[in-house]
């Protein structure tokens, strides 16, 4: 019986990894913020909760004590990572998110000497898009030595969207756009590049440029100094990004605020859906190497790749501030089932 903490255990991606995590046998402590939800889910679930509003930081590290590691599955994770962090670190605690948000991923990293003195781990994005993606690049990158640019074009498909994805995607549309320039991570204009990537009917799809925590953690693993993200966008929608993102941003800040876009579909519909990434690794002389990784929904995926780095970590602990591919290996997201790459090129 594997016992940790779920921290948010009530959202959208919370519910879907304890549904995974009581599938395989665990049984987590659920903690958040809210009271009443965590009540629902102990008569529920029969599990132990913890309400633990962040900005108590004796009740958060006091709780946080003995426990192998916690999984932040809550944001705004500009707002929830700092505070879950310095109470993991003070605990001696090991931390796990599946944040997708590159600034709190790059503060989460920027921890390492920390988490050494602790003798604990922080691990940032152990979700969906860091997970596989990072996978992806990083074995490509291999295909491709002294490649210098790195473009990943991430098609996720999911079961609606929860808040908190869609608070993330106004933040980004307001903050603007990031890339990996020359080593650095770089403000750009949002959605300023513009490219197509192959589909498995051999069609092409449009995708345009947006600031991810997969910038960060592909150029530490692979080491490329010129990185790319980005999300289908027609292009005449990227020219309206480009011009309107800040506006856009608050806009649907305002509506994500009131609900949720999640909707119930069928067990058959939700095994249809296919997320897809694709990896561009480029030398300066020309040569590339291509692939595709596909696993399923979304956050269902991540869900189960969330389990799996728990488990890892609990196996076999690790020190330091580490990408889900540091941590667990390159091969790591090929163990969530229906994960597979493809090489294009």
């Amino acid at each position: 019986m594997l016992t940790w903490m779920l921290y948010g255990a009530y959202g959208t991606t919370g519910r879907l990894i304890l549904d995974e995590a009581r599938r395989r046998g665990h049984r987590p402590i659920l903690a958040g913020r809210d009271a009443m939800k965590l009540q629902q889910l102990q008569q529920a679930t029969g599990l132990d909760t913890a309400h633990l509003p962040l900005e108590r930081g004796t009740e958060l590290r006091a709780a946080l004590s003995g426990m192998p590691c916690v999984v932040l599955a809550a944001g705004p994770y500009e707002v929830t990572g700092p505070p879950m962090r310095a109470a993991c670190l003070d605990a001696r605690c090991a931390y796990l998110d599946v944040n997708g948000e590159a600034d709190d991923f790059s503060r989460a990293l920027a921890s390492d000497d920390a988490a050494r003195a602790a003798g604990v781990a922080v691990i940032p994005g152990a979700g969906y898009g860091v997970t596989f993606a990072e996978c992806l690049a990083v074995q490509t990158a291999r295909r491709m030595p002294g490649a210098t640019s790195l473009r990943l074009s991430l098609a996720t498909d999911t079961e609606g969207r929860s808040r908190a994805a869609t608070l993330s995607v106004a933040r980004a549309l307001v903050r603007g756009g990031l890339e990996i320039q020359a080593g650095e991570l770089r403000a750009r204009p949002i959605a300023s590049s513009t490219w197509r990537a192959p589909q498995p009917d051999g069609q092409g799809m449009s995708f345009a440029s947006v600031p991810a925590a997969e910038l960060v953690a592909v150029h530490r693993s692979t080491g490329i100094p010129n990185v790319v993200t980005g999300i289908p966008m027609p292009r005449i929608a990227a020219a309206l990004v480009r011009a309107t993102g800040p506006l856009i941003g608050r806009v649907l800040a305002r509506t994500a605020r009131r609900s949720s876009t999640s909707k119930p579909s069928s067990q058959t519909a939700i095994e249809a859906r296919r997320s897809r990434a694709w990896a561009e690794a480029r030398t300066d002389d020309g040569r590339i190497a291509t692939a595709m990784l596909e696993t399923g929904e979304g956050y269902r995926a991540a869900a189960a790749a969330a389990v799996r780095a728990v488990e890892a970590l609990l196996q076999t602990p690790r020190i330091g501030a580490l990408t889900p591919a540091q941590a667990f290996g390159a091969e790591f997201a090929l163990g969530v089932p229906g994960t597979r790459i493809q090489e294009i090129q």
